[in-house]
């Protein structure tokens, strides 16, 4: 005989909430478990069919649902909505709403009002703002909801479908910002160039990158130098013009700029209050808390100098696996953007050096056209002569003037050559820096022989500025040359005594090569200096190119070379060479 079924009444409250809830998962088990006794909604006894109803269908679902029932709205909800819950799961369960979520309950009571009134509402990929974490948090939701009526027609409680969108829509969001940064950098041909359109790339996403600045370090100084910046003012502690790279004179209260240069990884700082007071606020309410600095990898590219990008982390998402993703997508995609617009650069460099070499080609083959007819002509008429002379003294006489036009003749080659050695050492590049004293040590070396001979002093002070950038051939040639004249041309009146001096004057090294010779008469002769094949004295040997080809080397580095002299008291060569 078949069983008859069991009333309600005789069921207690864990049998009857067994029977009307039988599956669901975690939330399921809770519901069963939790004593509603003590909850607004009173005994699962008392619930009218209708909450019933919702509440099952909604622990059936696998979508994320949530139930509000009665006047003051209280939770139900199922597996996938206790994960948009987070921290507010399991304890909203079975109770009111209100509480819950005061931090955004002006925003749902817009909701709730039309729904309450029999209306549904629908929302695709809707900012809100809940407190899940510990913090307001930037979320978006694609969601409806929908009056659930009771068993008197009216609207009793609530039924929510949501999906949370907020991975899709920051995603979004921040592609468009690595399509920004592409598209913006993409025809930068010089390094600041760039530096700026990758500042104007990331503003264009503020909620992700509230501020963000640009470091770069020469190798050869002690500080690195504010390139570009947005979000914070300039000059103000938190984005100052310079931060030293030095580990031991990093301030404990600003950027450790040194510290991420030695370390070469990224850096995370915790509290951006700690290190500067409270930060003004940006696109919301709260001013960011956080930061990371980026080293940017610039590879062979800008082998003497090191980049660093801070950028300000979004005060209302959290810093986590997919954010820290997107800040080194943004490091290599402005690293990128860097060496791509320094190699144009470089080539852009070379190109104009090659143009150049080929015009100095140019007037150096006329300078041996023009410099080379005269001995060949007087060569040519020796030898005619010589062999129109019979044997004697008078052919003797003519051998002597061939052996001194010939060793003219080889000079001014020589001095050729060495023109055409010195620009090609010129133009090699060096990664390297060099050392003047090494530079010195070369150059004293050859020059010792004159030296004693002269009875001259040669000294050198490199203090000020100790190293360079420059190839060790070029510095040589320059330096060689300048101590040669001054120790030619000394005074009659006394010994020579030449000085050599370094300093720096901003990013320009300088060097002085200052003498006690005869001097120069600058107003007759200041043009005629640095002609190629000029000298302004019989005295002394020479071609007269020296002055000549080391102005031309120094102008191709964008260089000078100035000229100082009083007559009877010296001479000084100020060379002066953009690092």
């Amino acid at each position: 005989m078949p069983s008859l079924p069991v009333s309600e009444d005789s069921l207690s409250e864990a049998e009857l909430l067994a029977r009307l809830f039988p599956n669901g998962g975690e939330m399921g088990e809770r519901i069963r478990q939790l004593d509603w006794s003590a909850t607004l909604l009173g005994p699962v006894h008392g619930w009218p069919q209708s909450l019933r109803t919702a509440v099952s269908i909604m622990l059936g679902s696998r979508f994320p649902m949530m139930v509000h029932w009665g006047p003051e709205l209280v939770h139900f909800y199922n597996d996938g909505y206790a994960t948009i819950l987070q921290t507010k799961h399991p304890g909203a369960l079975g109770q009111p709403a209100k509480p819950w979520w005061l931090e955004m309950w002006p925003f749902l009571l817009e909701i709730f009002g039309p729904v309450l009134a029999g209306q549904t509402t629908y929302f695709e990929n809707s900012l809100v703002l809940p407190n899940r974490q510990g913090f307001i948090e930037e979320a978006y939701f694609t969601f409806s909801h929908s009056p659930i009526y009771n068993e008197q027609g009216t609207v009793g409680g609530i039924f929510v479908t949501a999906l949370e969108t907020t991975t899709t829509v920051v995603q979004h969001r921040r592609l468009a910002l690595l399509s920004q940064l592409t598209a913006q950098t993409a025809l930068a041909a010089e390094l600041a160039e760039a530096a700026q359109h990758i500042m104007a790339a990331l503003s264009t996403n503020t909620a992700d990158i509230p501020f963000a600045l640009l470091y770069t370090h020469d190798q050869f100084t002690p500080h690195a130098q504010l390139r570009a910046w947005f979000g914070l003012p300039a000059g103000e502690p938190t984005a100052p013009a310079t931060l030293t790279v030095v580990p031991q004179q990093q301030d404990r209260r600003g950027w450790p700029l040194a510290t991420v240069l030695a370390q070469h990884k990224p850096l995370h700082i915790p509290s951006l209050e700690e290190c500067f007071g409270p930060l003004p606020p940006g696109l919301w309410p709260e001013a960011p808390t956080q930061a990371l600095l980026l080293p940017l990898a610039m590879n062979e590219a800008v082998p003497l100098q090191r980049t660093v990008l801070i950028v300000g982390v979004h005060p209302r998402r959290p810093l986590d696996e997919a954010y820290r993703a997107f800040f080194d997508l943004v490091a290599d995609y402005a690293s990128r953007a860097l060496v791509r617009a320094t190699v144009i650069s470089e080539a852009r460099r070379l190109n104009q050096a090659l143009r150049e070499i080929n015009e100095s080609l140019d007037s150096f083959v006329h300078i041996v056209a023009h410099d080379l007819r005269g001995p060949v002509t007087n060569l040519d008429s020796l030898i005619k002569a010589y062999y129109e002379e019979t044997p004697g003294p008078d052919r003797e006489y003519i051998v002597g003037f061939l052996q001194q036009e010939i060793q003219r003749l080889g000079g001014t080659t020589q001095g050729l050559m060495q023109v055409l050695q010195a620009q090609y050492a010129a133009a090699i590049p060096t990664d390297m820096p060099v050392a003047w004293h090494d530079v010195y040590v070369n150059v004293r070396s050859e020059v010792s022989i004159l030296l004693a001979q002269q009875q001259g002093t040669l000294t050198a002070d490199f203090q000020a500025a100790s190293i360079t950038g420059y190839p060790q051939a070029f510095l040589e040639s320059i330096l060689k040359n300048l101590v040669t004249n001054a120790l030619k041309y000394r005074s009659p009146e006394r010994a020579p005594v030449v000085r050599v001096h370094t300093f720096r004057e901003g990013k320009t090294t300088l060097l002085l090569v200052a003498d006690n010779g005869r001097g120069i008469d600058l107003l007759k002769d200041r043009e005629r200096l640095f002609q190629p094949f000029t000298r302004l004295t019989a005295e002394g040997e020479g071609a007269g190119l020296g002055l000549h080809m080391i102005r031309t080397l120094i102008y191709r580095r964008n260089g000078t070379l100035e000229v100082d002299s009083a007559l009877g008291l010296g001479t000084t060569f100020t060379v002066r060479l953009p690092e």
